[in-house]
């Protein structure tokens, strides 16, 4: 990512943006309708997080140029034991944690390659 590429990616507008989106969607979700659907509830809370990363991005980002590949393995094998695990805890059934478990598997499946520098 050079300099020039550093400056169109996030800002505080666009950071804004997403937050405003994502905390009206959820008001949204949550108010309408008899009961809380937690999926929704979830994809919101993400779409808040990517506003705030999309806020913080031009600050964080020199943190990150100089990441050793161990630690970008790791991150990305937490996120999918993450995943994994929300998967499984929050499914009753079978069926429907497989999804969970295949995108959590990826992730680490992803983050090992990435520390390994395959």
């Amino acid at each position: 990512m050079t300099e020039g590429d550093r400056s169109n990616f996030g800002g505080l507008w666009n950071g804004l943006s997403y937050i405003t989106v994502g905390l009206l969607a959820m008001a949204i979700f949550v108010f309408s309708g008899s009961s809380v659907d937690t999926g929704r509830v979830v994809a919101s809370i993400a779409l808040v997080a990517i506003g705030v990363a999309a806020f913080l991005a031009q600050r964080i980002s020199p943190w990150f140029a100089d990441l050793h590949r161990y630690w970008t393995g790791l991150f990305w094998a937490l996120c999918g034991l993450g995943i994994l695990g929300i998967g499984v805890v929050s499914s009753s059934t079978a069926n429907r944690w497989i999804g969970g478990g295949v995108i959590g598997g990826g992730l680490v499946i992803y983050g090992i390659l990435v520390a390994s520098g395959g």
